[in-house]
């Protein structure tokens, strides 16, 4: 579902859907990536990397996560309205990221309640990246603070 401005806690429902923008990753930003962040070498050396028990380069994990987290803060479903993460939980990795591989995110709400702050509340986000042959390749939730709207 696309959304035409940012959604406040009030809005948000258990079961709300919205999925990202796609995005295509390269063989070099993999490399880029695992360089500066992990450099094992199924990572960052194509030729050691087939010899590994994946047969090929592929992503570290932290990148799909980062690159999940990105394209989820594409949606704009928040843009203005989050306050603040909380944290990410049940982070799973089932498939690795591949060169090549054109993921997108499908992002649903999970729970949400009240904060302390009668200002905000805690919405837990259920992320799950898949790439362009609907292989799962990352499921995780985000736990975040999101703005009430203006009285």
């Amino acid at each position: 579902m696309n959304f035409p401005r940012s959604l406040y806690f009030e809005d948000l429902h258990e079961g709300l859907t919205f999925k990202s923008p796609a995005l295509t990753v390269t063989e070099d930003s993999i490399i880029r990536f695992a360089l500066e962040w992990d450099m094992q070498p199924f990572h960052v050396d194509v030729q050691a990397a087939k010899s590994s028990i994946f047969g090929s380069l592929i992503g570290s994990g932290l990148q799909t996560v980062m690159l999940t987290y990105k394209l989820y803060y594409q949606t704009g479903i928040f843009h203005g309205t989050a306050l603040g993460g909380l944290g990410f939980e049940e982070v799973r990795f089932l498939k690795p990221l591949r060169p090549n591989d054109t993921i997108s995110v499908d992002c649903s709400v999970k729970a949400i309640r009240p904060s302390k702050q009668i200002d905000r509340g805690i919405v837990h986000i259920s992320l799950k990246t898949s790439n362009h042959k609907d292989d799962v390749l990352l499921v995780m939730t985000l736990a975040v603070l999101i703005a009430r709207r203006p009285v």
